[in-house]
């Protein structure tokens, strides 16, 4: 039987195996289709929040009051079962910063666990006044928090025209999180697998930057020298044909991105990347966990199974608990 292990990032007891950011809303509580899926288990896992914007977004996904989507089928979301993949152009919605930090839900969780942030202002200094005005936030609502917190800088979202930000700004944005660690936070950078490894290097020796997890969606059409996207989709991203509220063919998720994502981890510790490496992508079994330890990385990330081959978790978990340990400290 394996031991449960946990990973640690800045002295907070992470479990082997995240949920990825949106898998499971902004509180844990899921999708409605969840509610289909007997037999699912995401128990033993570190949740992840979804990214939350400092202000309410519509984005392409409207929310009921209770977080869950107005549309029983998302438009924003196209499932592609035959090739284990999907499309999403979410967009980011939500109700702000202030609404989701504030929850009793989170407040009340005893497990660590992760907050997702984006900014989405168009210009740079824009972008950091709202970095600036979320910290505000976060610090105000964190002695309310039971659990040790992780924030996942997402910085790499498709669906809203910053793919792939500035390398100046992402080092602004890590200066700025000093009094987050104060207070005992760990910081997580989300990054792509279109992203330099050089670019992540410079990340890495970044004293806030705790660890990265890779990888964010892919936007569609992007990289065609490694995703054949013509196979995949031979008619195009079947999200460009709906009426959605912000344009966009959507980001990809699933097995395509998993022997990127290899290749990026492998690369990063050729290098010398020295950091906490979190690693998803199209992760269907424990196979695919194998793969990305002998890559190079030190925990994982869980989305896309939830939907594909959902009574896979126990045994991916089980299989995160075996590969990855504590063993993997970083400070």
């Amino acid at each position: 039987m394996p031991i449960h292990r946990k990973v640690f990032i800045n002295n907070i007891k992470f479990e082997p195996c995240w949920v990825a950011s949106g898998t499971l809303n902004f509180y844990g509580q899921g999708w409605p289709y969840h509610k289909l899926l007997i037999g699912l288990d995401f128990g033993g896992l570190t949740f992840v929040s979804k990214t939350t914007t400092l202000e309410e977004r519509l984005g392409n996904m409207p929310l009921k009051e209770n977080l869950m989507p107005k549309e029983w089928i998302p438009q924003s979301i196209h499932i592609n079962r035959k090739h284990k993949c999907a499309l999403n152009a979410v967009s980011l919605s939500g109700p702000g910063a202030k609404v989701i930090l504030s929850s009793e839900k989170l407040h009340n969780k005893t497990e660590p666990f992760q907050i997702s942030f984006m900014s989405v202002q168009e210009e740079e200094e824009d972008r950091i006044w709202e970095f600036q005005k979320f910290i505000k936030i976060l610090l105000s609502e964190k002695s309310r928090f039971k659990a040790p917190i992780g924030l996942q800088l997402n910085i790499t979202c498709p669906n809203t025209g910053h793919e792939n930000p500035k390398l100046k700004e992402t080092l602004r944005i890590l200066d700025l999180c000093d009094p987050l660690i104060a207070v005992g936070m760990a910081i997580i950078l989300k990054v792509s697998v279109e992203m330099s490894t050089d670019t992540i290097l410079e990340f890495g020796r970044h004293k806030n930057c705790h660890a990265i997890t890779t990888s964010n969606t892919v936007p569609f059409g992007k990289m065609p020298e490694k995703i054949d996207w013509k196979k995949i989709y031979p008619n195009g991203s079947p999200l460009s044909k709906r009426k959605l509220h912000v344009p966009g063919a959507g980001g990809l998720s699933g097995t395509p991105l998993l022997n990127l994502v290899i290749e990026q981890v492998k690369e990063l510790k050729l290098k010398g990347f020295t950091k906490h490496i979190n690693a998803g992508g199209g992760i269907l079994c424990k196979e695919d966990v194998r793969k990305l330890k002998k890559a190079g990385a030190d925990s994982i990330s869980i989305g896309s199974v939830a939907f594909l081959k959902p009574l896979n978790i126990p045994g991916i978990r089980i299989e995160a608990w075996d590969q990855f340990g504590e063993e993997n400290f970083y400070k």
